[in-house]
């Protein structure tokens, strides 16, 4: 359910910007929809690539909440 969320998100015109919470407390930020890979496959994972190059392949079953930078949550777990 949360990666087909993020799919939608990802698909916004214009896009807006947001945040990916984990249940381990850790958190990313998602400035621009080209940087992440959600795959309209059966598999629970996402990857996130930074500005930088490193690469975060996130399990969708660990999200526990995604959040607008504007401060509107947009789906919690």
């Amino acid at each position: 359910m949360m990666k087909a969320r993020i799919r939608e998100l990802l698909r916004i015109v214009p896009f807006q910007p947001f945040i990916i919470r984990m249940a381990d407390g850790r958190e990313y930020r998602i400035e621009h929809p080209d940087f992440v890979l959600a795959a309209a496959s059966d598999v629970p994972q996402i990857t996130i690539e930074e500005s930088d190059g490193r690469q975060h392949y996130l399990s969708a079953l660990l999200i526990t909440s995604i959040e607008h930078l504007a401060g509107t949550v947009a789906q919690a777990a």
